[in-house]
């Protein structure tokens, strides 16, 4: 499958080895611009355990700010419901629905991950909003409708692109414009104050506010939950639409930890500017590495066959694990 990647010119790996060098010096050497420790937040280590402090009260919540953010995020979720809705009844198949319901179960690994990489959700200190703790942080109801939104929307992008049979170039465009959707409501979020910040060392903070090494990993462990769940449709039509639920959270979960480790050492460390933006690009790689693997390995894509599309012989998602099928069906 991939002789035609040997067939292509050198100079493709020429120009991508200059640009990724080109983006490393851009960051390391524009210090207003990469340089996260003052782009959201005052950086201070716990004289503990030295690593980086959340902001706690010192991010205070505005309770105004998270109704309005969360009621436009609500929207925006319901919409992307409409949509899969609307699929679900054209394409008779109950998978672009249970996508949906399943995106909102990505709160629990979202939590685990905001931990690790850096990201403080304000809290309102009131127990009837609280929806749980995890390491002694406090997580309230609105959270849920922040992250199911996220997950509605940018997983279903790439599912609807899928669905289409878009050439191998288009699904890469689809992760291109989830990436350019996760820049657009995050900075316009975290611009609005009084939600959320990113907090420590982020790497790759580009635009002021959002550190873009997230919508790499983002996009991509969405992906990998996404892949799996088109590979095998058929299959999980009908009652078995219920797999789906705890087959998102469980992929998103294990897709983030592959490509953000890197970025979590430094995130959570005390590292030099310059280490910290190459760990940041060294994830943003990973993560297309990973992307380019759930081509291959999941779609049976040539991730730089740019002009494929999805052959008719590998149509049938439920193949591979027919006789499985067959002995749940009989359940």
């Amino acid at each position: 499958m991939f002789t035609s990647l040997y067939a292509q010119p050198s100079t493709r790996w020429a120009w991508l080895a200059f640009a990724l060098i080109a983006g490393f010096m851009t960051c390391t050497i524009w210090p207003d611009m990469a340089y996260a420790q003052n782009a959201t937040a005052h950086v201070t280590l716990d004289p503990t355990f030295r690593t980086p402090a959340p902001p706690n009260d010192a991010f205070p919540q505005n309770a105004d700010h998270v109704f309005w953010g969360t009621l436009a995020m609500l929207i925006a979720g319901l919409v992307a419901t409409a949509i899969a809705a609307f699929d679900s009844f054209r394409l008779k198949t109950t998978v672009p629905i249970a996508i949906i319901v399943g995106a909102a179960l990505c709160v629990y690994p979202e939590s685990v991950d905001n931990y690790l990489a850096g990201c403080f959700w304000s809290t309102s200190h009131d127990p009837d909003k609280l929806l749980y703790f995890l390491m002694g942080r406090e997580f309230d109801y609105y959270v849920a409708i922040m992250w199911w939104t996220f997950g509605a929307i940018l997983g279903y992008i790439f599912y609807s692109a899928l669905q289409r049979n878009v050439t191998t170039g288009g699904l890469w465009i689809a992760f291109a414009l989830s990436g350019m959707a996760d820049i657009v409501i995050e900075e316009l979020l975290l611009r609005y104050g009084g939600i959320y910040t990113y907090f420590g060392h982020q790497p790759l903070v580009l635009l002021g506010y959002f550190p873009w090494w997230w919508l790499f990993v983002n996009v991509s462990a969405l992906y990998l939950s996404i892949a799996v769940t088109y590979r095998f449709r058929d299959w999980l039509n009908g009652w078995r639409s219920i797999f789906i639920l705890p087959l998102m959270p469980l992929c998103y979960i294990g897709g983030f930890s592959f490509a953000a480790l890197p970025t979590i050492y430094v995130i959570q460390g005390d590292y030099s500017p310059m280490v910290t933006q190459f760990a940041g690009i060294l994830s943003c790689i990973l993560a297309l590495i990973q992307t380019g693997g759930i081509f291959y390995f999941i779609l049976g894509r040539n991730p730089l066959a740019f002009g494929e599309r999805e052959k008719p012989a590998a149509d049938r998602a439920s193949r591979p694990i027919a006789g499985f099928g067959s002995a749940v069906a009989q359940l």
